[in-house]
């Protein structure tokens, strides 16, 4: 499931222009319910059933269709196979739409497809009835709100810019009042303040000052419990700590040690960490360096089979053993939980060291663990440690060893395959063609850019 965040509130309280800023900040993807609202309306309007029935208008639903996709970090859509485009703004929406809004079939319909944009990963849904009714265990819930002269202000405002001339305050006025009546009195899903919801008052506060409350929020909650796994087995921050600083120092000295792009890795939230496999040194290469947070492992199981050292230190540093030999759907739920929690895992999708320094073919599993999941995705690729310590090697030679980080694969671009049977191989060959894409020399990019298309 995503990690959504909702934030609720009447008509032009400041949540769309707040949504959309705190979903960029965050690297989520953006959705704006109340145009699916009115889009629906307008398509209903320009159907000839402006002022029907509920009863027609339900009956009338089913041949309606709406195609959902990211674009720019938000969700777009057609109605239809055309796009409403700003129509859907206009006066005589905005008269009908509470109206439409308030019949309940409407808003199943509408519910349901809101509830299937979760395949793009992290959502934050601006809407009405966003916590109580269509993502009430929505991570964190918001209701902003104005007092109705500051807000009939802003809708005015925002008419004048989408009709291009002077539009009339009291009009504006009066179709505001309107809407809030017909919200709050609805039988069915009525504006509300979800329970557990923030409110915020935005009346004298700057569309800013509103994003940086909502994110401070977001980000001082208390981080998240590691899973009973891992309490139980002893892990210790203290040694991966210990053992993180010791690496660096290590490579510093022996392998002159350098790392480019990490302004990629993503400071807080959960996302998953990918890099090609070609030595033993590669995960102390590719984590040593970033600071600030703990990375977790998920390693093939006989690591900590080698020895009773080697059991104690790959636990204690965080280590999840996996079985690769069989599909291991513990293992796998585990890593997927920790990336929902907010933690940063880190996995190599070849699964195996290389035996020729080239990158390797992945299997299907690895999209399948992204998918759901559904975190921002880092690539990274490891230079230098095939020279240094390749497979079947007896000693280390000190070479130059350096990691590149790439820009995040997010979930909108994974969503591209949705419905594809062949969706978990196809995302596991795009991750494989970003990892190839940061090789300076270039010889591992014709391997697999052919796979997927890749829109970085």
């Amino acid at each position: 499931m995503s990690n959504n965040i909702a934030i609720d509130g009447p008509s032009a309280s400041g949540k769309s222009t707040v949504s959309r800023m705190v979903a960029k900040l965050l690297g989520y993807v953006h959705v704006d319910s109340g145009a699916i609202y009115r889009a629906l309306t307008l398509q209903i309007i320009r159907d000839g059933l402006a002022g029907a029935s509920p009863e027609a208008i339900a009956r009338h639903l089913s041949s309606v269709a709406m195609r959902f996709f990211v674009e720019e970090g938000a969700v777009r859509f057609t109605i239809n196979d055309v796009d409403p485009g700003t129509a859907i703004r206009s006066l005589a929406v905005q008269e009908q739409v509470s109206a439409v809004a308030a019949i309940p079939e409407v808003r199943t319909w509408v519910g349901e497809r809101l509830r299937s944009l979760t395949t793009f990963g992290n959502l934050v849904v601006e809407g009405r009835d966003i916590g109580t009714v269509v993502f009430p265990e929505a991570t964190f819930k918001f209701y902003l709100d104005a007092d109705p002269e500051e807000r009939a202000r802003r809708r005015h405002h925002e008419q004048q810019d989408l009709a291009g001339n002077a539009m009339n305050p009291v009009e504006v006025k009066r179709a505001l009042l309107q809407r809030d009546a017909c919200d709050q009195s609805r039988s069915t899903a009525p504006l509300a303040m979800a329970p557990g919801a923030y409110r915020i008052e935005t009346t004298h506060m700057t569309i800013e000052d509103v994003v940086a409350q909502i994110v401070e929020k977001i980000r001082t909650v208390p981080k998240h419990r590691l899973p009973k796994a891992i309490e139980r087995a002893g892990f210790s921050p203290f040694v991966y700590h210990f053992s993180r600083v010791f690496f660096l120092c290590y490579l510093w000295i022996f392998h002159r040690y350098a790392t480019h792009g990490l302004k990629h890795v993503p400071r807080e939230g959960g996302c998953i960490l990918v890099s090609n496999h070609a030595s033993f040194l590669d995960p102390i290469a590719v984590c040593c360096n970033i600071w600030k947070r703990h990375v977790y492992f998920l390693a093939r199981d006989t690591l900590f089979k080698q020895s009773r050292f080697m059991k104690w230190w790959a636990i204690a540093v965080g280590t999840l053993p996996i079985d690769r030999n069989k599909g291991d759907i513990r293992a796998l739920k585990g890593a997927i939980n920790l990336a929902r929690q907010g933690n940063m895992i880190f996995l190599f999708p070849e699964g195996t060291r290389t035996r020729d320094g080239h990158l390797q073919p992945v299997k299907a599993g690895i999209g399948f663990l992204i998918e759901k999941a559904g975190v921002p995705v880092v690539p990274a690729y490891v230079r230098g440690t095939f020279e240094a310590f390749p497979r079947d090697a007896h000693r280390i030679k000190f070479s130059k060893i350096v990691t590149y980080f790439g820009k995040p694969l997010t979930p909108a671009d994974c969503a591209v395959f949705k419905g594809d049977p062949e969706r978990h191989q196809k995302i596991a060959d795009l991750v494989m063609a970003r990892i190839a894409a940061l090789d300076p020399a270039g010889g591992q990019t014709s391997v697999f850019a052919k796979a997927t298309p890749d829109k970085s």
